[in-house]
């Protein structure tokens, strides 16, 4: 018998978008070590593509298409019914920290603070990735669970303490109120829905934040490092299995101790 077979995720099939690097795909290789078929989602189907390619085992599949467009996510559900029929996990990943027109290079020249300097394309939009976004692929995704099914959304230190430009900390912040509501909601279906928060995590996405920004971050960090996008998958695999198997409505944050809360 494989590693797969007696995995913590043995036989059930996991959506995860943003999967087509960063955390997404180390949480997609995470869940596959552990016995799970992942239906691996990002906004270019071509890098979902690479991701399934290094997964363990048969019968994954990617998707492509933009979360915070309603027609795309009803369409992606709609395959993974008809591919699987179910799905057990939902882990809310997609993202992105920057947007043209948020005013980060504006202020970073001197010109002001973000929030005086950011379109409002850039605010609502980063809102609909996020939160929005959270939203449809919960709302799709628990159509397709039964008892038993569990939603992992992600959240970050800046949706807990307000860190970061107003539209992120503003999104990330909507998704952790929405686990909390919808936990409610779908506890009476025996579905579970929970949030991870990281810190400061080594990936491209944190590659995009300047120097200046993170570097102070680290250096308040007790553990004195930026987390990995592995140690993140390790809580979202908790979240996802069945040792989590009374926890809902609730929050993790693998930050190396920058927040205690």
């Amino acid at each position: 018998m494989s590693r797969r077979d007696e995995g913590r995720l043995a036989g059930k099939v996991a959506c995860i978008t943003g999967a087509g690097s960063g955390l997404g795909r180390a949480m997609a290789l995470r869940f596959a070590e552990e016995g799970a078929t992942i239906a691996a989602q990002d906004l270019r189907w071509e890098t979902a593509d690479e991701t399934v390619k290094l997964l363990d085992g048969d019968g994954h599949r990617a998707f492509g298409g933009d979360v915070s467009d309603e027609g795309d996510m009803v369409s992606m559900f709609a395959q993974i019914h008809g591919a699987w029929g179910r799905l057990d996990v939902q882990v809310n990943n997609a993202g992105v920290s920057r947007l043209p027109g948020d005013g980060f290079e504006e202020m970073m020249a001197g010109e002001g603070s973000q929030i005086t300097l950011m379109g409002y394309a850039a605010f609502s939009k980063m809102m609909a990735i996020h939160a929005g976004g959270t939203f449809l692929c919960t709302r799709e995704a628990v159509k397709l669970m039964g008892e038993g099914g569990s939603v992992v959304t992600l959240s970050s230190i800046a949706g807990l303490s307000g860190w970061g430009p107003v539209h992120y900390s503003s999104a990330k912040g909507a998704v952790l109120g929405f686990t909390r509501a919808a936990s409610k909601e779908l506890g009476g279906r025996g579905i579970r829905i929970n949030a991870i928060a990281p810190g400061v995590i080594d990936t491209p996405m944190t590659a995009d934040v300047d120097e200046a920004m993170l570097a102070p971050l680290v250096m308040m960090t007790p553990l004195g490092r930026q987390g990995t996008a592995e140690e993140v998958a390790d809580t979202a695999l908790f979240l996802a299995s069945s040792e989590s198997s009374f926890i809902t409505g609730q929050w993790i944050s693998p930050n190396g101790g920058l927040i205690t809360i």
